[in-house]
C-alpha cells in the first residue's frame, strides 16, 4: 500500500511538473513567433529608411552630376563631347544634365513687386 501511495505521488508530482514545463515549452514556441514576426516588421522599417536614405544621397549625387555637365556646356562642351571625354554613355549623360538645378531665370523688367 504504502509503495502504491509513493508510486501515485511521484507519478503526480512528474505529471504536474510535465504540465508546468509543457505550458512553458508552448509559452516560448509562442514567443519564438512573435520574435520573427518583430523581426520581419523591423527589417521591413530599417530596409524603408536605409532606402530612404539612399534616394536622398543619390539625388544629391546626380543634382551635382548635371550641375557639372551644365557648367560644361556652358562653357561650349556639347553632350557627345562631355559623353566621350567622361567615357559615359551620352543616356547618362542626358539624364544627369535632367538633375541639374534649374536656372533662375531674370523677371521682366516690367514686372513691379510690392
Amino acid at each position: 500500500m504504502e509503495a502504491n501511495r509513493r508510486a501515485n505521488a511521484a507519478r503526480a508530482a512528474r505529471d504536474k511538473a510535465n504540465i508546468k514545463d509543457a505550458t512553458t515549452f508552448m509559452y516560448e514556441v509562442g514567443k519564438i513567433a512573435e520574435v520573427e514576426q518583430w523581426k520581419k516588421e523591423r527589417l521591413a522599417q530599417l530596409r524603408a529608411q536605409v532606402d530612404a536614405e539612399a534616394a536622398k544621397k543619390v539625388a544629391g549625387h546626380r543634382t551635382e552630376a548635371g550641375a557639372a555637365v551644365a557648367r560644361m556646356q556652358d562653357r561650349g562642351e556639347t553632350l557627345t563631347t562631355i559623353a566621350a571625354n567622361t567615357e559615359v554613355g551620352i543616356g547618362i549623360v542626358r539624364t544627369m544634365l535632367r538633375h541639374a538645378p534649374k536656372k533662375e531665370r531674370p523677371l521682366p523688367a516690367t514686372v513691379c513687386m510690392h
